[in-house]
């Protein structure tokens, strides 16, 4: 005969250990304060209605199927309200954590304000009614108890995240649909088995299915609806959080303020809110999509709030390589080059030296943004305008070594060897990977300034940027070329280096070198990434856990074309990988190759 453990041991633990494995990469500090809270709550709240319930007998169990009892209740049934909580707001992760919050939120004050009305009226009405029909003894009291112990606290969450719950309706509706019919499947079971009871007495007597009443159906689908809305509520006080930092100014921690600061976010209406930050983001997004499709694909694998900053961060890298690229007058570009320049200036204006952030608080730069509007592109603008948002906590040296990268790029200047080579890497993508660390830091909680790992991180992270800088040249010889009329190939490679680069700089006909000649160049380069691509690994196991996986996915994703080009018998015009290749990359380096990452020494030996 089936027990309420057995239960517990066959049909809800076993799931959310699969649902764990499923989820583990993704479980950030953040989504571990998430689903802690939602469970205590979710205990709190429910322990007393529980009791009531069986206290006047809605429910019964016998004896011999119980392990004990506390109060009124079984000890199973109390696992069973945190058992719940966990496997649904996991499920829930799967489902809803796949684009940013900010695109979910609701910048339309009629509608706002009647998604955020009309449900709440309703629920009001349904639990002063469910409070007037729950008379114990009476068939209506099991479903008035849910109705007035559930209204109360989907009203409150409603108020803060009703709107987020209805943009993301397809995603919080597979959230809820999935676990509430397995749960209805695997309470079905247990009835049969007489595990517990359903007292006809106090029930309509309703089946929905063979020995399962339309309270038991309701009951799951209304606490299904409860822990999904109750992570909406923490995703839209993030996501608020992460757009607006200059009216959310603290980062992630423990304190009584932060806490309070999230509880405003949750309360504030997105339509008060101007929409021009989540249009910025949505310019950087589309920069991405189409200048840098490997960093898109990988970026799905960070946490949110990481995930987002680092889009900001890579659109404006991207845009402003693209303002120098894509400019063909060597005035002009000294022009545009003196205007990152001077924006660089201004959102750092307050430094006292190269890498002092300001963490605590955020700070509103002072940005002539009326004179960038004349000088920029809306795409251009977008970029600068969400950069200009998160540059407090993002140290300025950075960012002045890639305007020098910039600046060889508008000199012509040549790469003459590998030490070139490297040097240029490091300008244009070693400084980037500095940055990415910043936003990983910061996003995490975690105070990268007192950390004595700080120099061994960076140290490595720029060497990650020069391996994949790298293996982006050896990839794009033939459109350097075709495209831009440049030559990042050193020329200590080539045996008559004054006419190859005529070839590739001046004529801009690459394959007249031949496809052997140029496959040759871009194995050498990969084969100068590959001495330093190992190395550069050993700075993920000091990162934040929660990016460990997803750094290494998309180092892997990069390396992945390094392969496609040493792979192709010819020299390809523009080796990549397909969507497929990069789900598979993405899993095995997500799931396999990161599990070595996560057993941190307790220190870095060679800090």
């Amino acid at each position: 005969m089936l027990t309420y453990i057995d239960v517990h041991l066959i049909y809800t633990l076993p799931v959310i250990a699969v649902l764990a494995l499923i989820t583990w990469p993704f479980i950030s500090r953040l989504e571990l304060f998430k689903i802690a809270f939602v469970c205590t709550m979710a205990f709190v709240y429910t322990t007393p209605w529980d009791n009531y319930i069986i206290f006047h007998n809605a429910w019964m169990y016998k004896p011999k199927n119980i392990l004990a009892v506390i109060g009124y209740v079984p000890v199973e049934e109390y696992m069973f309200f945190v058992i719940q909580t966990v496997m649904t707001s996991l499920w829930a992760l799967v489902c809803t954590r796949w684009s940013p919050a900010c695109f979910n939120f609701n910048f339309n004050k009629t509608s706002y304000t009647l998604i955020r009305w009309i449900p709440i009226l309703v629920l009001t009405l349904t639990a002063v009614q469910g409070y007037n029909i729950a008379v114990p003894g009476k068939d209506t009291f099991y479903l008035g108890c849910i109705l007035w112990w559930s209204c109360p606290v989907i009203i409150f969450l409603w108020y803060g995240a009703g709107n987020y719950f209805v943009k993301k309706s397809t995603s919080t509706a597979i959230a809820i649909i999935v676990p509430t019919l397995y749960l209805c499947w695997v309470d079905r079971i247990a009835l049969k088995d007489d595990v517990w009871h359903i007292n006809e007495k106090t029930s309509l007597n309703i089946f929905v299915a063979d020995d399962l009443p339309f309270e038991e159906c309701l009951f799951f689908l209304i606490t299904n609806v409860i822990i999904v809305l109750g992570s909406m509520a923490f995703d839209k006080s993030y996501g608020l959080a992460d757009t607006y930092t200059f009216d959310f100014p603290l980062r992630y921690g423990t304190s009584w303020k932060y806490n309070n600061q999230q509880m405003r976010a949750f309360v504030t209406a997105e339509c008060d809110m101007s929409p021009s930050p989540v249009n910025d983001i949505r310019h950087c997004l589309n920069v991405l999509k189409i200048a840098s499709k490997s960093f898109n694909v990988a970026s799905l694998v960070f946490p949110a709030g990481v995930r987002l900053h680092l889009i900001i961060l890579y659109a404006f890298c991207r845009v402003t390589d693209d303002m120098i690229d894509s400019e063909p007058n060597v005035g002009v570009k000294k022009q545009k080059l003196m205007l990152i320049e001077r924006f660089i200036g201004e959102i750092f204006a307050d430094r006292s030296a190269d890498y002092d952030v300001k963490t605590s608080t955020s700070r509103k730069p002072e940005v002539d943004w009326q004179r960038y509007r004349q000088e920029l592109t809306d795409e251009e603008l977008s970029c600068f305008r969400a950069i200009s948002r998160i540059s407090f906590y993002l140290p300025r040296k950075p960012f002045y070594e890639l305007i020098d990268g910039y600046r060889w790029d508008v000199n012509g200047k040549m790469v003459q060897n590998e030490t070139d080579l490297l040097l240029y890497s490091s300008y244009v993508a070693g400084s980037v990977g500095t940055l990415c660390v910043y936003v990983m830091m910061y996003k995490s909680g975690v105070n990268i300034d007192d950390d004595a790992r700080h120099d061994f991180v960076i140290k490595k992270a720029q060497q990650m940027g020069q391996v994949l800088q790298i293996v982006n040249i050896s990839r794009d010889i033939v459109t350097d070329s075709e495209t831009l009329g440049r030559c990042y190939v050193p020329a200590e490679y080539m045996d008559d280096a004054a006419a190859d680069v005529n070839t590739l700089c001046t004529d801009r006909n690459p394959w007249t070198l031949g496809s052997e000649k140029l496959k040759t160049y871009a194995t050498r380069m990969i084969s100068l990434a590959n001495q330093y691509q190992l190395e550069s690994l050993e700075g993920i196991r000091y990162l934040p856990y929660e990016v460990r996986g997803p750094v290494l996915v998309a180092t892997d994703i990069y390396r992945g074309v390094a392969c496609a080009v040493e792979a192709s018998p010819t020299y390809p015009r523009r080796a990549s990988l397909d969507k497929w290749d990069k789900i598979l990359i993405g899993v095995n380096s997500l799931y396999v190759k990161s599990l070595k990452y996560f057993f941190q020494a307790d220190r870095c030996k060679q800090c």
